[in-house]
């Protein structure tokens, strides 16, 4: 019993460590990083955030979007992430709507978003949002 335990014990261990050595890997090749959250709450309402960054030269383009739907038309929704007010949705005739930043060298085209505001900060896993009633956390 004691010798199947450390085996099983010993293979767990050396999966651990394969595992965050491939993670490393992947992290120290990639110049890109991506979290999302999916967004619900006590109403039929739903909608998700998604946070991107990469290295174009020697620039961070940085991406944020928040989609939301199925709330009353014209809903003013705040959008907070980590209790940090971000801006606000307003709601379309059919009850969704968008929030969108986007760094400023890379807006070619109108639907792109907002500019990224300069003190715009990073957004980790474990991050949370909040839009209106509806939450989430970012993975």
């Amino acid at each position: 019993m004691n010798r199947t335990l450390s085996l099983a014990l010993a293979g767990l261990a050396s999966t651990v460590v394969v595992a965050s050595a491939s993670q490393f890997a992947l992290a120290a090749n990639s110049n890109s990083f991506r979290v999302r959250a999916n967004l619900s709450g006590m109403t039929l309402a739903s909608g998700s955030a998604d946070y991107r960054e990469r290295q174009r030269g020697n620039v961070l383009e940085q991406r944020f979007s928040v989609e939301v739907e199925d709330f009353a038309p014209d809903t003013e929704l705040a959008v907070q992430v980590n209790g940090m007010l971000f801006g606000t949705i307003i709601t379309d005739a059919l009850g969704g709507g968008e929030l969108q930043f986007r760094t400023a060298q890379f807006i070619d085209d109108p639907g792109d978003g907002t500019p990224v505001p300069t003190d715009f900060p990073h957004i980790a896993a474990g991050d949370s949002i909040t839009v209106g009633p509806i939450s989430g956390t970012f993975n």
